[in-house]
């Protein structure tokens, strides 16, 4: 049951090839997706699809909190939306999602008393930190960068206190591809080194060390240390466009592809919590790729450049 897709590869190349987003909202409708809503409103169709999904997964574990550890994302990004708001005097609630552990409302209520019962301490105190920096700083690139690297640490201390090594494998891959990004993002806008080493997260397979030395070299000298990791084979045909200055599209691209093909060996295990894991990876997927086509459609984006962004759509 969990293997089954809404959209499959066949119906998300239909929406691609749809005229206009009315079109492409109807076959999100046929999948029993946003029925009754109006073409324009296809986010909120597609979170509450996303949502329902990680209620299933709720149900099926019977609440294995090791799950939510994909699901602290969202509760970052309510965090980051909370604290700005509250910098800028406006209402928060519009803006935040209901895909995090956590109640919108009892984040505002908990960054106002700053206590948030039920997420890791490490978010809580990098709350904390965040709205002392947007505070006395007004750097909320800054206050992102302390509430990521909380989230990504909550998740590789929660996945090591459970005795299943393939969570435990995906963390520490997941905290080794965002490093990555954070490298080449860095070299390519021409920041320093001291804002690398306040981005980098610890936990990952690659020393952030090395990730250090390199970045005083090239984008060749980065493509090749990256090449000698197990990343390399993934990542190595994106390097070839970063050396003459093209667009990051490709290599976000094959970042994701990264993850979800590493993911995707979930499906192997027939026995075991392994398989839920691929098939939230999945859907959030899914729910991306989706959610790229209809933006797509929005802007009158043209198939074959719709094609060349999606990410790895089947297993």
């Amino acid at each position: 049951m969990l293997r089954q897709k809404t959209i499959n590869t066949g119906k998300l190349y239909q929406m691609i090839d749809a005229h206009n987003l009315r079109q492409a909202f109807r076959l999100l409708n046929a999948a029993n997706i946003g029925v009754g809503e109006k073409p324009e409103n296809y986010e909120a169709a597609l979170v509450r699809e996303l949502s329902d999904t990680y209620d299933i997964v709720r149900e099926i574990t019977k609440g294995l909190a090791l799950f939510d550890i994909f699901r602290y994302s969202y509760d970052g990004l309510n965090m980051k939306v909370v604290l700005k708001a509250r910098t800028a005097g406006i209402d928060p609630m519009q803006s935040m999602t209901i895909l995090g552990t956590i109640p919108k409302a009892d984040i505002i209520e908990g960054l106002r008393n700053n206590d948030i019962p039920g997420l890791p301490p490490e978010m809580v105190l990098a709350a904390e930190e965040a709205r002392v920096v947007l505070e006395s700083e007004n750097d909320p690139q800054k206050a992102d960068i302390i509430i990521d690297k909380a989230v990504l640490g909550a998740m590789f201390r929660i996945a090591h206190e459970y005795d299943n090594v393939f969570f435990q494998k995906v963390v520490r891959s997941k905290i080794d591809i965002e490093n990555i990004r954070s490298l080449v993002r860095i070299k390519r806008v021409g920041k320093d080194v001291q804002f690398l080493e306040s981005v980098l997260c610890r936990g990952g397979y690659i020393d952030c060390e090395k990730l250090v030395k390199v970045f005083a070299g090239g984008i060749r000298d980065i493509d090749t240390f990256i090449g000698s990791t197990q990343y390399g084979p993934s990542l190595s045909r994106a390097f070839e466009g970063l050396e003459t200055g093209s667009r990051l599209t490709l290599f976000e691209k094959l970042c994701d592809n990264y993850m979800l093909k590493f993911v995707g060996e979930a499906y192997r295990v027939v026995f075991g919590i392994e398989p839920i894991l691929g098939y939230i990876f999945e859907k959030e997927n899914e729910i991306t790729s989706v959610r790229m086509v209809m933006a797509s459609k929005l802007a009158s984006i043209p198939a074959n450049t719709i094609i060349e962004r999606l990410r790895e759509y089947a297993w």
